[in-house]
């Protein structure tokens, strides 16, 4: 993965030209797949299996180095925000495809540096569109609130 700094207008011009995202992870360069819902749906599948834990920060190197062998999940977190759920859920090519997504992640697990596993994923996590998903799974959930508290209106009978 290089180490190139975008700018904003760089970002804007990307944006409004509609260039694809891409990352260069091991010599090779990958085109990241557009933001979609199953893409974060599965993304979200993959950060369940990061560790639960509550680092100290008195012993925070001890304690990082116990976690990261449950870190796996990190590679595939990314191999599937770049893979793109469209390329991972093909119908009958299921399981080459998730076997292309077990070895990107691999790959990156191998090439990749802490620092530059953290830049990318915040480059592409920030491309992902986060903010109009929250918002519309808060208002959502807000509605689905809003009617479970709804009490139907009792009339006497004869009135």
């Amino acid at each position: 993965m290089e180490g190139t700094v975008e700018t904003i207008e760089g970002k804007t011009a990307k944006t409004i030209l509609q260039q694809e995202e891409t990352v260069v992870i091991g010599g090779k360069t990958y085109k990241v797949a557009p933001p979609s819902i199953a893409t974060l749906i599965l993304a979200s599948e993959a950060v369940s299996k990061l560790p639960t834990v509550n680092l100290d920060n008195d012993n925070i190197v001890a304690e990082s180095l116990y976690i990261a062998k449950d870190c796996k999940a990190l590679g595939e977190i990314l191999a599937i925000l770049i893979l793109g759920a469209k390329k991972i859920l093909r119908g009958k090519i299921f399981f080459w495809s998730k076997w292309q997504k077990t070895l990107l992640a691999d790959k990156i697990l191998k090439e990749t540096s802490p620092k530059q596993l953290n830049e990318l994923l915040g480059r592409l996590l920030s491309s992902m569109e986060l903010a109009f998903f929250f918002a519309t799974t808060i208002s959502l959930i807000e509605i689905n609130l809003l009617q479970a508290t709804r009490q139907k209106a009792t009339t006497a009978s004869g009135r």
